[in-house]
């Protein structure tokens, strides 16, 4: 077969960026196929504008809870504002990507791809041949299956309302509704979570995850749990979400947001003409992030069935794809170390394994926990709710895992993914001088 190309990468999001520079750097022709603006979604719609509310709404829970030690004017969103600063970001990314691809020497076809044979794509008008196909394609909100379900609004959507509406329902207890819940409720609307089992948040450890509800209730944020949205109607200007449990009585607000969790976007690929296997998860690959049923295909980011779904761990598979690519497989994903955090008010940060996982697995363990809202940390900025817990293996000292809600997490987490990825002891991080008094100074005290 003469091939048009050695790599067409379906995406332009943040794993498929990864990749493609790394394949070009390595001599290889590459061709960038996107059917939206390029950018993907961390850049254009998830992760990066998203701080720009999450900063906003900091600023005004920081006032907030300082009132009772010095602060006398709480500032207040100005959502236009705001909006427009956020865009002033989002609407440069797809040119910018576009320009740096050309730039250096890649192709660049805007239109949804399909696969027409094991190593051929239509993409718009064009039919290509590649050497391998990397599937970067993103994803979609999860499909819901319920009337009305046209009515919800996206959390892409919420990043570009013109106005806040004053009251707004978040289907789905994961962190994007807790993200945005916190965001609206600071913005001065009225936010309620609808979780459809008993427990949000299910990936956190559960004791901080009740401070954070705690916290997140104290607020003005309702969350209902073990309620299952399964219609939505619209009256008038108001819409109208009943649940499974009580068909009788609907929770009435403005909008309502999916934050019901999301898919690999895969639908239209034709996948099984590539001779692509699939899960409701994604491409199924293996370690070399490589199809395991066309060797030509390789799968990164959310369109690949793995583990997690975050913007570093689709750079990490990014890198590996383009490696293995470019020089054999040799190279094999490591998600030994992974952070994440939801970027709620306070935000809950967590890495490595849970208290239930490791005495599940039988390891010989200490537990750090406790309070931190009568630290010096928490008094000196108001803060009522804040906790951490961290896992110790007692043989060896290492950290197992390390979990924490309070102000500046989304930081302090990283220092404790260091000294895991890198086999720091208890007693190495003890011995640091940290700079003091900082909030990774407290490091020394939760362990």
């Amino acid at each position: 077969m003469t091939f048009d190309y050695d790599v067409a990468v379906i995406g332009t999001g943040t794993s498929a960026y990864t990749l493609a520079y790394s394949c070009r750097h390595a001599g290889k022709t590459v061709v960038m196929i996107d059917s939206r603006p390029f950018g993907g979604t961390c850049a254009m719609r998830g992760c990066q504008p998203k701080k720009y509310f999450v900063a906003a709404s900091e600023v005004v829970a920081r006032a907030l809870k300082m009132q009772r030690i010095g602060i006398k004017e709480i500032p207040e969103i100005d959502w236009q504002a705001l909006i427009r600063s956020k865009r002033a970001f989002t609407d440069d990314v797809p040119e910018q990507t576009k320009k740096g691809f050309q730039n250096a020497g890649m192709s660049t076809i805007l239109g949804r791809a399909r696969f027409v044979g094991g190593n051929r794509l239509r993409a718009g008008d064009q039919e290509i041949a590649a050497k391998h196909i990397v599937i970067a394609a993103g994803a979609r909100p999860r499909s819901l299956n319920i009337p009305g379900e046209n009515t919800l609004t996206t959390s892409e959507d919420f990043m570009n309302l013109s106005s806040l509406p004053a009251e707004i329902l978040f289907v789905g207890g994961g962190f994007v509704s807790f993200e945005f819940a916190h965001v609206a409720n600071l913005a001065g609307a009225k936010a309620t979570i609808l979780q459809r089992g008993d427990r949000v948040l299910k990936n956190f450890d559960p004791d901080l995850v009740d401070k954070l509800v705690e916290s997140s209730t104290e607020s003005g944020i309702r969350i209902e749990t073990q309620t299952c949205v399964d219609r939505v109607e619209k009256r008038g200007e108001r819409l109208i979400a009943y649940c499974t449990d009580n068909p009788d009585k609907g929770f009435v607000a403005d909008m309502v947001v999916h934050g019901a969790g999301r898919v690999p976007d895969l639908d239209d690929l034709a996948l099984e003409t590539g001779e692509v296997k699939y899960s409701e998860k994604g491409v199924i690959v293996d370690r070399y992030m490589q199809s395991v049923s066309n060797p030509s295909v390789y799968a990164i980011g959310d369109a690949a069935a793995t583990l997690f779904n975050l913007a570093t761990t689709a750079d990490l598979e990014g890198e590996v794809a383009a490696q293995n690519i470019c020089r054999g497989n040799t190279m094999k994903t490591d998600y030994r170390v992974v952070p994440s955090v939801v970027f709620a008010q306070p935000p809950l940060a967590s890495v490595g394994i849970g208290e239930v996982e490791a005495r599940t697995n039988g390891n010989e363990i200490s537990v750090k926990t406790g309070d931190m809202t009568n630290w010096s940390s928490s008094k000196r900025i108001g803060q009522m709710h804040a906790g951490y817990k961290v896992i110790i293996d007692d043989k060896n000292h290492y950290i197992l895992g390390a979990h924490i809600l309070g102000h500046n997490a989304e930081e302090v987490i990283n220092v404790f993914a260091l000294a895991m990825r890198f086999g720091l002891t208890i007693k190495d991080l003890k011995q640091i001088l940290w700079a003091y008094p900082t909030y990774t100074s407290d490091i020394k005290y939760m362990i």
